[in-house]
Order: C-alpha cells, then sequence, then structure tokens
C-alpha cells in the first residue's frame, strides 16, 4: 500500500466557504452567495488568489464556496469506501468533486455521498503497485527523472522528466516503465519539463523567516504542540538535517532548536519534513500564517489537499501566492533525495520559501503542507510554476503533535 494510506489520517473539523455558510446549490449554474467585506485576516489571502488564479471576486467567492463543500463530500466519500479511491480531483468546469472508482458498489457509494463517480478500467491498488515498481526500478534516482507517481486524472503513472537533462538512460529508463505498464495494461505518461523541483533553502508564525544556525534561510510552516510541554514548529525537513542547530527568529534572536536531540527530521523517502522546538521563553506560538509582512490569517485545523482545489503558500521570500493542487503522493527526485508522498501545485515560489504553509479557504484555512521545493522558475520571473509540498499530516501523526488552531 502506498505510502499516504499507511497512516490515519487527521480530519480537521469540516471546511466551510468563504463567506459561505450558504444551503446545497448547484455548482454549476447557481448564482453565487452574497460577499460580505472580507475581515483584514482574510484580504490578503484572498487577494493573492484572485490575482494568483485570475479570477473576478463574484467567481472567487463562487468557486470557494464550491471547493468548501467538495472538501466536505471527500471527507464522506473516504469514509464510505472500503479503501482508496482510484483517483479523486475538483473539477473547476463544474464545480463538483469527481471520483474514479472501478466497481458498482463503489459508484453507488461516491454518488450517495454527493460526488460524481467516474468508472475506469484499474483500481488504486493497481496503480499503486506499478508505482511501486517504477520505484524499485529507479532504485536511488535516475539521471534526468525528476519524479513518478499516480496520475489520478488519467488513471495511469505519470514520469517526470527534465527536457533539459534528457540522457540515453533518462530515455531507456521511460521505455522500460512504459513496458511495464504496457503489460499491466495502465498507461504510463512520460511528462517533460523544463521545471525541474528543487529544495529551497515575536509570534513564532507561519510563513515568516527563521535561521537554522549558519545556514539558508527557511520559513516557519505551523505552531505544533506535543508530549511533555512541547513546543515548536513544522518546517521542511530539509532544513532541519543537522541535529541540535540553534534556531533563531527573524528578528535573530534565538527562539529554540532544530531537531533536537537527532530525532525530528525526515528528508528521504518517508518525507520532507522536520520539527523545531521553541525552547525560549520570549518567544510564543501563534496559529497564525502571513508570510512577508502580509496579513495573516489564523489556521483552523487541517486536512488532506484534494487535486483540483485551490491553496494559498506563505513564505519569507515571496508573501502570500496560490494556486491548483495538480497532484497528490508524488515521488520527487531533488538530485540529491528522492522523497515519496509529496504534492504539486502551480502557485509560485522563491528560494526561503522552504519548510513555509500552504493553507486552504481564507475564511476557514486548514493547514495542507509545508513548502517542500520548487521549479526554476520564480515569483518575479514569468513562465509556468511548479511547487511541491509535503502534507502537514503525516507529520503531525508521526510525532504525535496538536496543529495549534483558533486565537493567536
Amino acid at each position: 500500500m502506498h505510502r499516504r494510506y499507511r497512516q490515519a489520517a487527521i480530519w480537521g473539523a469540516t471546511a466551510a466557504a468563504v463567506m459561505a455558510a450558504v444551503g446545497p446549490i448547484n455548482p454549476a449554474h447557481a448564482a453565487p452567495p452574497p460577499d460580505p467585506t472580507p475581515t483584514p485576516s482574510q484580504r490578503g489571502m484572498l487577494d493573492a488568489m484572485r490575482r494568483d488564479l485570475g479570477l473576478t471576486p463574484e467567481q472567487a467567492r463562487a468557486r470557494l464556496a464550491q471547493e468548501a463543500k467538495a472538501q466536505h463530500t471527500a471527507a464522506a466519500v473516504r469514509h464510505a469506501l472500503a479503501g482508496p479511491a482510484a483517483g479523486m480531483w475538483f473539477d473547476k468546469t463544474t464545480g463538483r468533486l469527481v471520483v474514479a472508482v472501478t466497481g458498482d458498489d463503489e459508484v453507488r457509494q461516491v454518488q450517495a455521498a454527493g460526488a460524481v463517480a467516474r468508472r475506469v478500467g484499474h483500481s488504486h491498488a493497481d496503480l499503486a503497485a506499478l508505482v511501486r515498481q517504477v520505484s524499485v526500478k529507479a532504485g536511488n534516482g535516475v539521471a534526468g527523472v525528476t519524479g513518478w507517481g499516480i496520475d489520478e486524472r488519467a488513471n495511469g503513472v505519470v514520469v517526470r522528466v527534465d527536457r533539459s537533462a534528457r540522457t540515453a538512460v533518462t530515455d531507456t529508463f521511460t521505455g522500460s516503465v512504459q513496458q511495464l505498464g504496457a503489460a499491466a495494461g495502465i498507461p504510463v505518461r512520460v511528462a517533460r519539463s523544463d521545471q525541474s523541483p528543487r529544495q529551497q533553502g515575536g509570534k513564532v508564525v507561519g510563513g515568516e523567516k527563521w535561521l537554522p544556525g549558519n545556514d539558508g534561510i527557511c520559513s516557519i510552516g505551523f505552531s505544533v504542540t506535543g508530549a511533555s510541554g512541547l513546543q515548536g514548529f513544522l518546517t521542511a525537513g530539509h532544513c532541519t538535517a543537522e541535529a541540535d542547530q540553534p534556531a533563531y527568529g527573524k528578528d535573530g534572536s534565538r527562539l529554540g532548536t532544530s531537531n533536537k536531540g537527532g530525532t525530528h527530521s525526515v528528508n528521504g523517502r518517508e518525507g520532507d519534513f522536520g520539527l523545531v522546538t521553541v525552547d525560549r521563553p520570549e518567544w510564543t506560538l501563534s496559529a497564525q500564517v502571513a508570510g512577508q509582512g502580509g496579513t495573516p490569517v489564523t489556521v483552523t485545523g487541517s486536512q488532506e489537499g484534494v487535486v483540483g482545489t485551490s491553496v494559498c503558500r506563505s513564505g519569507e521570500a515571496s508573501g502570500w501566492h496560490c494556486g491548483e493542487i495538480t497532484a497528490v503522493d508524488q515521488t520527487v527526485d531533488y538530485g540529491t533525495d528522492v522523497v515519496e508522498g509529496l504534492s504539486f501545485t502551480n502557485a509560485c515560489s522563491m528560494a526561503g520559501d522552504s519548510g513555509g504553509a500552504y493553507v486552504t479557504q481564507p475564511g476557514d484555512p486548514k493547514a495542507i503542507g509545508v513548502h517542500s521545493g520548487g521549479g526554476t522558475a520564480g515569483c518575479d520571473s514569468g513562465g509556468d510554476t511548479l511547487t511541491v509540498f509535503q502534507p502537514v499530516d503525516e507529520a503531525l501523526a508521526k510525532w504525535q503533535l496538536t496543529l495549534k488552531t483558533g486565537s493567536a
């Protein structure tokens, strides 16, 4: 079973749309709900969504209402099905959640939960088995290959290749993977791109700067608490690789210790997440996410990302930027480390954003992940953008941490 499903999900409260305490709607045709004046804590994130997703205010509030309903439906689908669906995504053209299934019973369960059922030929188990074969074949990495995973919309598998680093070895590998797919009757897509993922190097506020010892700048993800009075924050694992490093806040003063005891940093097959212990009394935890001086929002819980839904990312280098989740449960080869279970978005990012926070729904922000890496195109350079995040629930579960929520 693929890593995404080996741990119990930690569900947050049911998502509610910004200004969207509305009854059942027909997502494709209903008029958007009224638009109350957004609060200061919502405005910065809403402005980023409108800018980055190209939405009018009316389109933004309709989209958020539809996504909130889709997130609620996704939780109901996961509860109803005996195992993971073959695929799940938000269709922005219809405003509804689509779930790929293989059997008649699953079709009925998905429809009863309020989603659109799409019959496909390959189950999640089939697709995950092929992904495992790809991982075994790739070993510790293949030159020019940047990652692989399930292609949910295509009911197949995707292998990602850096077009500029393509070699005979790359072509041999992709050819052999396509042969594996052909033998199993599963389509394998080779996606070539110039955007190769790479790991980017007061109050504890998500998205703001922290410095691990003398290393490069990183960003805070989310404040957490744990056993025996532990207080700290989640960030990227590649920012916390060295044990017991002093950690400094945005003002340069020490706030705590990174990877205390050498047991709180993961950067490899298991994921890309780390913990910084906040042990200085002058620093207090906050449930807020801000970034680059932006207006903060207060996190209300956590949830799992759904392909096709909007997401906003906050980091110290670039502040608020938004996009859509384009893939989940992917393996990424950064060249230095092969990391499983990551999610992709088309939001932009810059060096220094590593560890920063990914959240949904400005009116009811849920923690989704921490920033792992991005492509070569930054927020100020134009071109297609790519970012990669580590789902937050996995880190919470591994170290039995509790996300700080509510008022700051």
